[in-house]
């Protein structure tokens, strides 16, 4: 498979100007652009958060079809700027640590999302059951008093 760099950068709609201009004021405040990008390769806690982020906000219709890719870019640049501020201020902050929490936050709340996707669901075929195929839905009050 070949990779087409100005393909993906077009459909992302990275602005490689704004890129380099940061890259540029990392090294003129004295921020080392490899430190940054180090840290921020290894944030996997932060990625997943940023998957689930996109992932409810396309459910819920704040995301349209074929935008998720500039949502994860424009994030990710977010956290790659706020990186190098946390960095420039807090030289020893324990990026790993955070990471790890933000992780077991963002397994937590997948869980919570694929509750909340399942009770939906539920719902959902529920009614289409009841009316879509016309199949009576069973009530024990109805029937209680239907006995009585």
């Amino acid at each position: 498979m070949k990779i087409d760099l100005p393909e993906i950068l077009k459909q992302l709609g990275l602005p490689v100007a704004l890129i380099a201009l940061f890259a540029a004021i990392l090294g003129l405040i004295g921020v080392s652009l490899d430190t940054v990008l180090a840290i921020c390769g290894s944030l996997a806690g932060v990625f997943a958060l940023i998957a689930l982020l996109i992932n409810i906000l396309k459910w819920a219709g704040a995301v349209n079809d074929g935008t998720a890719g500039k949502w994860s870019a424009a994030i990710n640049l977010v956290v790659l700027i706020a990186v190098a501020v946390i960095f420039k201020l807090y030289p020893s902050f324990d990026f790993a640590g955070v990471d790890a929490q933000i992780a077991e936050f963002a397994r937590v709340a997948a869980i919570l999302f694929a509750y909340i996707v399942q009770i939906v669901g539920t719902k959902q075929v529920h009614k289409a059951m009841t009316r879509g195929l016309n199949i009576p839905a069973w009530s024990n009050t109805v029937r209680a008093q239907a006995t009585s």
